[in-house]
Formats: structure tokens, sequence, C-alpha cells
């Protein structure tokens, strides 16, 4: 390892130096690939790939087979110089096209629909040449390269993705795939039931010409392909390849050139106010149930003393699909949602009691939407289906007492609706289908309009002490999407971030109000987004990255607000939990004795 490391080095003082013609001597010698090669060679190729070229050239197609058996396709065309930080990506769907592009210096994302631009700096993390990854049990490093590119046929140029977990690489046979000779493998996950994915190798550089991606259930159900049609390595690339386009429109987003901490001044979390990370194991292996288990959060800021992890008993299998566990305001109980029945209904609602660890039945219906408290945890407000076009949204107390409907009121014509949860005493709604959002009285179920002026499907998330309110406004004019604060009655609205494309989710506050955490997708196309989770105050001040990856589910405050917890739902190591110190942006994953990265971890709540 460290003597690649040295070579890259070589490699840049050469670039400098010589310019492009002298470091190709420098390149390792190709690798011979074949059947008989070992599992441990093949991994450690994938590994080292980046290592054995310098520019690479190459088009393909990407196909999505989707659940109810249609099918996305997509084409794509690559150019990337590991050296210089350089890269051109042309994504095309059948209506979309999208340019991603790096001079080295500056960073473009353009819709080449509306030729309107995203435009950020390149960030100094990401100019890391020829990369190799460092191999550490339960934890991957992507490409930093790739991740400032985030397209599925540009990912295949850094097999050391697809190589960093602990699995079985199978050799199957030799093939020929854009004029190359290819090995084909195969890897399942460590005591996985089937394989994950099948690859096809180049045999001198290790890098993905062909892949297929099976579901994770071991029926081996192909969801994705991808295939290289031309490639061509380390070829001296025109610097007009790397050049934005003529006619693009900038469109002025604060993407932030760099990540800054976003707490000033912090002190030690008091052990006592650490609290408690709830969350649900999902095993990988047949034959094994999903779990609830619990985390000490002592086990954030001190790992040498964090108690081991706690499998919590419940009285049902966790069978169908799991939300997060809903917290009281002062902890001591959870509201959650979920079927006791073989066939999944009815569903009741259910009290945790986290002392006592005991399971109590205080409602029921055909379907019920996860619960919401109310602010001064006197109320459960929960939203239930009859199955059948119907719906309705029903309050009840912590001890099952005055169980009651408060939707009578609510205007036909703007059915379903979903709830976002409480304002005070009343309850936000928002009309799925008109958009309008609508407070509910939990009193006598009067409802009244939220804002004067319509803000159509916004999603409004109300801070802690209920006197600001943010959502995220879509402008499909100029396809951006702005991430605004303001008051209830609307005023002092504030524009804090600022996106072109993609989507913004979740939002949450910080405990103390003063904080706002999101997640951004970015706009391109296929099934493997790009997550961006930003930190920003509540007036708009220190838009800070702080985190990197695929798909990102729910974010969390520490209830001190010093941490920011991110539920990475598909990364390359799998669904796991990984903190973020604000102060000091150190990221690492969740651990504690017993807790196992050969289970996905998911659905985080946070007990005060």
């Amino acid at each position: 390892m460290k003597r690649l490391i040295l070579l890259t080095l070589i490699f840049l003082t050469a670039c400098t130096a010589s310019g492009p013609a002298s470091f190709f001597n420098l390149t390792p010698a190709p690798y011979d690939l074949n059947l008989n090669t070992l599992p441990q060679q093949i991994q450690r190729a994938m590994l080292e790939s980046a290592a054995h070229w310098t520019t690479l050239q190459m088009s393909g197609t990407i196909i999505w087979y989707m659940p109810d058996g249609s099918t996305q396709a997509f084409s794509e065309k690559v150019w990337l110089s590991q050296l210089d930080s350089r890269y051109r990506v042309e994504l095309s769907g059948d209506t979309e096209k999208t340019l991603k592009l790096s001079d080295g210096s500056t960073i473009y994302n353009v819709n080449l629909n509306s030729m309107l631009a995203e435009q950020s700096s390149y960030p100094d993390f990401a100019r890391v040449g020829q990369y190799v990854p460092p191999v550490q049990a339960g934890t991957a490093y992507p490409n930093p390269i790739w991740g400032q590119i985030g397209t599925p046929l540009s990912e295949m140029a850094f097999p050391a993705n697809y190589a960093q977990n602990e699995g079985t690489f199978t050799a199957l046979g030799m093939d020929s795939v854009a004029g190359r000779p290819t090995l084909i493998v195969e890897w399942t996950f460590s005591g996985g039931p089937s394989p994950s994915w099948k690859a096809w190798l180049d045999t001198q550089t290790a890098v993905i010409l062909k892949i297929q991606e099976f579901g994770k259930d071991g029926s081996n159900t192909l969801q994705g392909e991808r295939v290289v049609e031309t490639i061509l390595f380390d070829a001296v690339i025109d610097a007009s390849v790397f050049t934005p386009p003529a006619g693009i429109v900038q469109s002025g987003n604060p993407v932030p050139a760099e990540s800054n901490p976003v707490l000033t001044e912090s002190s030690p979390m008091v052990i006592e106010e650490a609290g408690e990370l709830y969350f649900f194991l999902q095993p990988r292996k047949q034959g094994e149930s999903i779990q609830l288990v619990k985390v000490s959060g002592i086990c954030v800021i001190d790992s040498a003393n964090c108690p081991p992890m706690e499998k919590i008993v419940a009285p049902f299998p966790f069978n169908f699909t799991i939300n997060a566990l809903a917290w009281s305001p002062d902890g001591k109980f959870a509201a959650f949602s979920y079927s006791d029945a073989p066939n999944g209904t009815p569903t009741k609602l259910w009290l945790f009691d986290a002392e006592a660890q005991t399971w109590k039945s205080l409602a029921q219906a055909p379907y019920i939407d996860p619960p919401f408290w109310s602010p001064d945890g006197s109320w459960i407000a929960v939203r239930t289906q009859d199955g059948l076009g119907g719906e309705e949204v029903f309050v009840v107390r912590p001890d099952g007492s005055e169980l009651k409907s408060i939707s009578a009121s609510l205007p036909v014509d703007g059915r379903p609706y979903i709830m976002d949860g409480w304002f005070g005493d009343r309850i936000i709604m928002h009309s799925a289908l008109i958009g309008t959002m609508i407070l509910v009285r939990v009193a006598d179920g009067m409802v009244s309009p939220m804002l004067t002026a319509s803000i159509a499907k916004a999603q409004f998330v109300a801070s802690p002490d209920a006197n600001w309110l943010a959502f995220d406004e879509f402008e499909s004019a100029a396809e951006t999407h702005q991430l605004k604060v303001m008051q209830p009655d609307g005023s002092n609205a504030v524009t804090v971030a600022q996106f072109l494309g993609g989507s913004i989710y979740p939002i949450v506050w910080s405990p103390d109000g003063n904080l706002i955490a999101f997640n951004y997708y970015s706009g391109f196309m296929g099934n493997e987004p790009k997550a961006e989770v930003y930190v920003v105050t509540r007036g708009g001040e220190n838009l800070s990255l702080v985190y990197q990856g695929t798909t990102v589910g729910r974010l969390l405050f520490s209830p001190d607000g010093q941490y920011l917890l991110v539920e990475e739902t598909t990364s390359i190591s799998g669904g796991h939990l990984f903190l973020i110190n604000l102060a000091t942006l150190e990221q690492k994953i969740l651990q504690a004795l017993g807790l196992s990265t050969e289970y996905d971890w998911y659905a985080p709540s946070w007990r005060p």
C-alpha cells in the first residue's frame, strides 16, 4: 500500500515537471486476470485499479429494471483525467440530458435541456490522483473523484468502490466486452444467500466493463445492468473537452466551495444528556429476523466506555415496512404503528415504555401512518386509512383515553391529506392533491388555512418552539429548489439554501431551533442519486457540506445539538449510521460492542 501511495506522488511530480507524456512509463505493468487468479488477487486488483491508468474515455448504456416490470434506459459518455482532477460526463435519457464537467478548478453541473448550470469550486479533498483507498474493516472509502460525479457508468472506472466490503469473489469465466478481454467475477456478501453483483473486469486494468446487480432478498432478481461499449485508456485528451459549453446560464446557487465547522464553540457532551439510539438490524442471511436494538449515546463521545448493544424484545415479529420509533418529548415513551397480524392488517398504535420495556396497544385501524407527539407530550396524532381510499385523523392520550377523530371538517376537494406534524395545539396537514396547507385544532377539529398565501405542495417543518417554519419551495421555471425559513404568519422569509434541480429531503431542526440539517439529492438521472447533507443556521449563515453519500434516509441531531446522525441506507458497505461532530466535522461510523456491519442498520431514533 505504501508503495502505491509513493507511486501516486511520483506520478504527480512527473506530471508537473514534464507534462502528460512522461508519466505513462511509470504506470504499473498490466494485470493478467484469468480463471487461475485467486479471489484475494481479484480484490486487490480492483482496489489498486486506478494506479493502472491515467486517462480514460468510454461510452455505454445503463438499464434499471423497475419492480413494476418496466425499464429505464440511459446512455452515458465519460472522459476522465485523474491526475489533474478533470472530467466530462454526458448522461442522456429519453428526454433529459445532463452534463457534469470539471476543468480542474471549477465543477459545472448543466441541464442540457434548459442550459441552466450549477457551478462550484472543485474541493481540495477530492484532488487525489490515482486513488487507492485504505483497507479498513467495516468502512468504505468511495473514490473522491467519482464522489463529485456520481453517475452510473463513471463508477465502473473505479472498481475499488466495489472491493471494500467483506465477501467472496468467484471467477466464473472469460469473455470479451468493448473489444477487450474480461474476467467474469461474481461477488457474494459475507454470509449472503446469493451474489450481489456479477462484473466483467478488464484483464489488464481491472476496470469494470459490464456489471449486473441483483436484489438483496436472495431471489437473484436482476435490478440493473451497465455495459461499456467503447473504451480507450491513457490517450491525451484535448483541453476543449473539459471546457464548459457556450450558452449556459449560471443559476447563482450558493453551493459552498468547502465544508466549514458548524459550531464555533462546543462543550463536551454530558453523559446524562447523551440519550440512547434505537434502530433496527436487517440481517443479510436467510432465516434470520429483524431486531430492534439500542446503543447508549455515550458511544458517540466515549467509545472506550461504551456499553454493549442491547436487544429490545417486542410482542410481535418485524415482518413488514418499519418506521422509526417516535419519542415523547420527555423520552419516557415511544409511539410506534405496526401490525401484529400475519397478513399485515389491521395496524395497531403501540406505546413502548422505555424503562419497563413493555408494549401497550392504544388503537387499531386497517392501516396507520407513523405517529406524531404533541409538543407537550399530551397527545399522539395519527392518520389512518381504510384501504379503500378513505382516511381519518385521530388523536389519543398516551394512556389510551380520549381517542377521537378530528378530520370531519377537512375540505373534501383536498383529499388525500398528509400529516406533517404539530404546530402548538394544532396539527399541520397538507393536501397531496392541490398542495394547500391546513391546521386542524385538536380541541374541536376546527380547520383553518395555515397561510394566507398558498405555497403549492410545500411540506412545512416547524421548529421545536413552533416559532419558525422551514420548507422547500420549487420554482419550475428556473428548475431551482429554495430552502426557506419564515415565521408562521409568512413574514421574515429567508432563503437559506438554493440548488438547481434534484430534491431536498429530509429537513430537520436542531433541538434549540438555531440550526437546520437537510439532505440534497443532485438531479442526475438513474436510480443512484448522490446525497449531500448540509447544515445551515436559521438565518442562512454558514451553509456547510458535512456529509456525502448515496441515499440518506433520516437525519437526527443529538439531544445537545452537537452531533448529527446520518442514516446512509445504501452505501457500498450497506445501510449504516454515521455520526458527525459539528464542531470539527469529524465523521465516524456508529460503534458498540455487539454491533456488526454484517447487518443493515436503519430507522434510527434518538431517545432524549
